[in-house]
């Protein structure tokens, strides 16, 4: 795919890593060999140009489990089996998996920012590597829990960390490929163990509607854009919601796994621990900079989340 395009952009690969040239965008994407067989790319760039690609369905049955965080500038337009997603001026942040045998096409418009991570297998290896008896119990679970293949499964912190480790792994450190693949792997099995877990309680579990799904990962998003100031309130993020502040609570926490605001303040915490640890700020800085004018109460509430005080946090 990436030979194909740098093709089309009259351009060359460098290290199975393509740099887009200016008139279309800025960025990258790169592929990445996985232990056991697996390929991934990643991708980071931003359009300067409009970018329209297809891919046909093919007899030859893969799955690619796509995390993507998309800051759509104007108009996109993702379609997947008939199924489509179209959305102006937002943010779609989300991890879904999608298989060989269906159409995906996906339209973008300049300014768009992209970032992403794509990852193929077979069946075969989700039964070898993640010691699953019957994958095509799971797939087939995943087929029944989706409401619809794009919002299977919204990103939360673990997913982000995992994915801004891959994203800005150190360039220069001679461990950024083995750090890449172990971030991938760890993508992968969270995904899975996630969907597994699911599948078990399908029965007892009452199903969200695609656009139930679609506005709680607008209200993480807005929960986490600005991680310095106070967050909007539970009525304010219902009204973004477009649904009753007790359904929006109960939503996030059957979606996300916690309340709204215990999810804001693990976002927080996850901030700080990264100012900490680029040797950058003071903590005194860190705590002021994540909305604590009393350093004691960053102070616990760091050591709550970490078990540690954040001036033991070492660069």
């Amino acid at each position: 795919m990436l030979q194909e395009l740098a093709a089309a952009l009259k351009t060359d690969l460098k290290d199975c890593r393509l740099d887009y040239p200016e008139h279309f965008a800025r960025g990258y994407t790169q592929c990445i060999e996985l232990p056991n067989g697996l390929q991934a790319m990643v991708s980071d760039y931003t359009l300067n140009d409009q970018y329209y690609i297809k891919r046909n369905g093919s007899p030859d049955e893969y799955y690619v489990l796509r995390y993507e965080d998309i800051h759509v500038e104007d108009e996109m337009t993702l379609k997947i089996d008939g199924d489509t997603l179209k959305t102006k001026n937002d943010h779609h942040a989300g991890i879904y998996l999608v298989s060989t045998l269906f159409d995906v096409s996906y339209l973008g418009k300049n300014g768009t920012s992209v970032k992403g991570v794509h990852i193929i297998f077979n069946k075969n290896w989700l039964a070898e590597h993640l010691q699953i008896k019957d994958p095509e119990e799971v797939l087939t679970a995943y087929l029944n829990l989706k409401t619809r293949s794009y919002t299977i499964e919204p990103i939360d912190n673990e997913y982000r960390r995992y994915f801004n480790e891959i994203l800005y792994a150190d360039k220069d450190s001679p461990l950024r490929i083995a750090t890449i693949q172990n971030r991938i792997m760890l993508l992968i099995e969270r995904f899975f163990s996630r969907l597994y877990d699911k599948s078990r309680n399908v029965l007892a579990s009452p199903r969200i509607s695609t656009h139930d799904v679609r506005q709680l990962m607008q209200v993480e998003a807005i929960l986490i854009r600005d991680i310095h100031n106070r967050p909007p309130t539970i009525d304010q993020l219902a009204h973004e919601a477009t649904m009753s502040s007790a359904k929006l609570k109960k939503l996030f926490k059957e979606v996300y796994g916690t309340s709204i605001y215990a999810y804001y303040q693990k976002q927080r915490m996850a901030v700080a621990r990264e100012m900490l640890l680029s040797g950058d700020f003071t903590v005194k800085e860190v705590g002021l900079q994540v909305g604590y004018s009393n350093l004691s109460n960053f102070a616990a509430a760091f050591r709550k989340e970490f078990q540690i005080l954040p001036s033991e946090i070492r660069a």
